[in-house]
């Protein structure tokens, strides 16, 4: 997919996302977000095929618009686990108030139609590396006493992050988010310290959490983006390639991998890309298991975690 097209896209994107804010999208007619772009309905449907699609490509643009930057800091080698939880706390924040108008609308037609709130596979993958994540970054903040914790200060901070996008979502109240930041980050240290102290029970036992963690755990290998990450890896490692070739497969990968994000997959691109990838021997059975990883995606589905 080139820039031009990923442009265009995004453009589209943004105006929608603009629509759906005022008037929901069950409100908001293709044509309507046709004209606010300036083209014609025909060359919408050329970008995106269906509304359907562009929906989903819409909630797609607002997860990763939330999880890059979360990512970016998590990499961060120069700040202490605290200081990279509290500014992704204020990341997460800011990219909701940032987000509030498109996400208060889409909240109410959800509630007023009733929708079956059933949690998607991805989602559940995604729910289980976060908890996995969220264990890490309690033992590196708290020590190796706060592990049994676990499952209960996740819900005890997912509830409060809940809190405060309810605060964020009031017009009438002004409360800075790095403010909202470091009270939740005191509120945390409050809550360890009292649970440590205490010595009880936790409500979320360890059982109950790895259960929570093993969701869907047989499958987290069988995600080609995961394969197409550790093939990129895999190159850039390579001395037998000249850098010529290691940068043709890169970009080859790269291709791939946004093809695989998209609702329908486009085949020729698809074939092209694994067609590049067999240069390599070195990746033989690798490019052998993408291959069928990609064959078993629906075609009008995204893959992403």
């Amino acid at each position: 997919m080139n820039d031009k097209t990923v442009d265009k896209q995004e453009q589209i994107i943004k105006i929608a996302m603009q629509l759906f804010a005022v008037k929901g999208s069950s409100s908001t007619s293709m044509q309507e977000i046709a004209e606010l772009c300036g083209i014609s309905k025909g060359s919408l449907y050329l970008v995106f095929k269906s509304k359907e699609e562009l929906e989903r490509s819409i909630f797609l643009y607002c997860y990763r618009m939330i999880r890059d930057p979360l990512l970016r800091e998590e990499q961060e080698t120069r700040r202490t686990p605290r200081e990279k939880l509290r500014n992704q706390i204020e990341i997460l924040l800011s990219h909701v108030y940032e987000l509030r108008e498109f996400l208060q609308r889409q909240i109410q037609e959800v509630a007023g139609k009733g929708f079956d709130t059933e949690v998607p596979d991805w989602l559940r993958r995604n729910n289980a590396s976060f908890l996995r994540w969220f264990q890490v970054k309690m033992e590196l903040l708290y020590g190796k006493d706060v592990v049994p914790y676990t499952g209960d200060l996740c819900m005890i901070g997912h509830g409060l992050i809940k809190s405060y996008i309810a605060v964020i979502f009031r017009k009438d109240t002004q409360v800075p988010i790095a403010d909202m930041a470091d009270h939740l980050m005191n509120l945390m240290d409050m809550i360890v310290s009292g649970l440590l102290t205490s010595k009880q029970a936790p409500l979320i036992n360890s059982a109950t959490l790895a259960n929570w963690m093993a969701e869907n755990e047989e499958n987290k290998r069988k995600n080609p983006l995961q394969l197409i990450k550790e093939m990129k890896t895999a190159i850039s490692k390579l001395d037998s390639i000249a850098s010529e070739e290691a940068a043709d497969l890169l970009e080859s990968l790269n291709i791939l991998e946004g093809e695989v994000l998209i609702p329908h997959p486009r085949k020729a691109i698809i074939q092209g890309m694994l067609f590049n990838l067999q240069s390599c021997s070195e990746l033989t059975a690798e490019l052998e298991e993408l291959r069928k990883l990609i064959a078993s995606i629906p075609h009008n589905s995204c893959v992403f975690r």
